[in-house]
């Protein structure tokens, strides 16, 4: 039986499936496309795609020869690309794999395409990265990290739930480091458990994290921070060369003299005094200016920092709220994290959504740049904007197909109708 008949006779039966077009070639006839470079829509676009990449994207009034491949109507819904969540922490250990699967299976269907894992269990991180990467498994893609922070963060008990038995700080993945570390060696244990990137967490200072970051990089590894690392501040942080600075919350600990003293001191913001650092000081300004001048990214986790019991008066997350938006409107690019991608047991749908809703509604991102911000920006924090985050020919066919138009209202993203991943389609129950 042909896919796009089996696609159409279950389209109201609540089954996950995934299979290859019937044909070489797909197509997504005469779409409303957002593209994710921060585009307007364009109504009327036909995508082509061959096997798992975009062999083409054109005005669907231009003729097209459909002989042997799969053709879809797409009239009135919207294409965008896959999303990403720049912010999640998948698993802690080998924990219950039928419920991990279930986690997965539920980002793609709502969406997201791929994810940056920002610390966990790099041996159960490994094997699930590397089944994702079967465009045929119902999971995001995965990218994940490499974590260093000083000595005295290891007393917290998530490095030891992720420490796969070993102890905390001396495993591969989660090194304590000081001054006198090794540090080519400590990156290259890192790198050699498929790390994409290296986290700077916690209790180190500017110094060592210069040395860290230029060996990072001199190794090929993105480099990936807490936006202050307490007691460095931001702007030590910034100056230092990471590629992407996360919390936006953590920004305020940039006017305080002496500094936070540690990751501990300051947790959730609740040591940090927002008032020595106004949003519109000589202190900030400069910060932020620092980040657009260095091309750092902006990891904001908005979604995290408001799900922590604050109500919306509340000034740590109207402070958040002001920087973010100030950052978007000083130049400095933002990628969607979310800190807590979502469960299926409570969610319905990954929290990438609400994170996204929040950049319109509470930082001024217009929907568009939001959108841009969960998708082409998203796949520059791992370095894979040549082949994801934007629906543009050569790029790898991961997108999401809604059934409205979210350019006028950000909501619609939750809207799925389906989601391609590597050109196999996975319908939304």
């Amino acid at each position: 039986m042909p896919c796009y008949t089996l696609l159409l006779m279950t389209r109201f039966i609540p089954l996950l499936f995934a299979c290859a077009a019937s044909a070489q070639v797909l197509v997504l006839n005469d779409v409303n496309l957002i593209d994710g470079t921060g585009a307007a829509a364009r109504p009327h676009m036909r995508i082509v795609i061959q096997g798992e990449r975009i062999a083409a994207v054109e005005d669907a009034s231009k003729g097209f020869l459909s002989t042997g491949a799969d053709v879809r109507d797409m009239k009135g819904m919207t294409v965008i690309p896959g999303l990403m969540d720049a912010h999640v922490h998948l698993t802690s250990g080998p924990g219950d794999q039928e419920q991990i699967a279930k986690t997965l299976r539920f980002g793609l269907l709502g969406g997201v395409t791929s994810v940056r894992d920002m610390g966990g269990d790099n041996i159960v991180l490994a094997a699930l990265a590397k089944k994702a990467a079967d465009n045929n498994q119902a999971a995001p893609r995965i990218y994940y990290s490499t974590l260093v922070a000083g000595p005295q963060w290891f007393a917290d008990p998530r490095p030891k739930a992720s420490s796969h038995g070993g102890v905390a700080g001396e495993v591969a993945w989660m090194r304590a480091i000081t001054p006198q570390s090794d540090f080519p060696a400590v990156i290259a244990a890192g790198k050699a458990t498929g790390a994409t990137g290296l986290k700077i967490y916690a209790d180190l200072d500017a110094d060592t994290i210069m040395k860290v970051t230029a060996e990072a990089h001199k190794q090929g590894l993105k480099v990936w921070a807490h936006s202050s690392v307490f007691p460095a501040k931001p702007s030590e942080v910034i100056v230092d060369r990471v590629d992407v600075v996360s919390h936006s919350v953590y920004l305020g600990a940039e006017g305080m003299n002496p500094p936070v003293p540690s990751y501990e001191a300051a947790r959730r913001g609740q040591g940090i005094d927002y008032s020595k650092s106004p949003i519109n000081s000589i202190t900030m300004l400069t910060v932020l200016r620092l980040m657009e001048d260095m091309g750092t990214i902006l990891d904001e986790t908005l979604f995290v920092t408001n799900a922590s019991k604050r109500g919306d008066d509340d000034p740590i997350w109207l402070w958040t709220v002001a920087i973010t938006r100030k950052a978007h409107h000083d130049g400095v690019p933002l990628a969607a994290g979310t800190d807590s991608f979502g469960s299926p047991n409570k969610d319905a749908e990954p929290n990438i959504h609400r994170e996204m809703e929040l950049l319109v509604e509470q930082c001024g991102l217009t929907p568009i740049e939001a959108i841009r911000a969960a998708t082409y920006n998203g796949a520059r924090t791992v370095g894979m904007e040549k082949s994801y985050g934007t629906v543009e020919a050569g790029k790898i066919a991961d997108l999401v197909i809604l059934r409205d138009d979210p350019s006028t209202d950000i909501k619609r993203t939750r809207d799925i109708f389906a989601v391609i991943k590597g050109g196999i389609i996975y319908q939304r129950p």
